[in-house]
This record gives C-alpha cells, structure tokens and sequence, in this order.
C-alpha cells in the first residue's frame, strides 16, 4: 500500500478516535456527554499562538501543541503548565497508545512521530 494513503488512514484513525472519546457509552448503550452540563471554560494563558491536539496520559496530565511556535506542552494534574517538547515538528494533533508512547501528527514534514516516555522519537 501507498505510505501517503498509510498516513492518511492513521490520521483518519487518530481523529474519528479523538471524537469518539468525547462521549462514554454505557451498559444501557446510551450516549453521554463526558462535559458536565455546569462546566466553566477558563482560559489559563495568553502566551500560545494557536493550540490544538490536546491527549490525556494515564496520570491525568494533558498535553497539547503550539503549533505556530513548534512546541508541545504539559498542563499537569497539579495545574502547571510546562514545555514538555521543543521542535516539535509543528504537530498538531496528539494521542496516547496503550503503552503510553505519544503519537504526534507532526505536519512539517508530514510525519507521524512516537514519542517514548524518555522522550526517544521514531518517525
């Protein structure tokens, strides 16, 4: 198979996944929404360009990208946020595998990047 239709099938893949976890389906195979309906949003910075691709690792921490300024980002369960990664391939969408690596659609180059818990990167 093509390597250009790969890529586009696992970037298919990594964002209908994205929209699915967004709602639980319970035993009763009903739909819900995982937002509580009282929710507040609270911006927690004005120092991004444009972010996107949050994912949640197993901890509770969420990372998500600057993609203009090439970077992703840790906000942690203790509420600090911090560069997790520099030259970052300008990714813009992020997921956690089963064995907690981060998958990175990083789009400079038009890769998928892993990213190992030492911060080991594959292509």
């Amino acid at each position: 198979m093509n390597p250009f239709k790969i890529k586009n099938i696992i970037f298919f893949v990594i964002a209908f996944g994205f929209t699915k976890c967004m709602y639980a389906q319970t035993l009763d195979n009903k739909e819900h929404n995982l937002i509580a309906k009282e929710a507040v949003a609270k911006k927690l910075s004005n120092e991004y360009s444009f972010t996107e691709g949050p994912a949640v690792d197993k901890k509770g921490n969420v990372f998500f990208t600057d993609q203009p300024n090439d970077k992703i980002l840790k906000w942690s369960t203790d509420g600090k946020i911090s560069v997790y990664m520099e030259n970052a391939g300008r990714s813009n969408g992020l997921y956690f595998d089963s064995k907690g690596n981060l998958l990175a659609c990083a789009d400079a180059k038009n890769q998928l990047w892993k990213i190992d818990k030492k911060k080991k990167l594959r292509y």
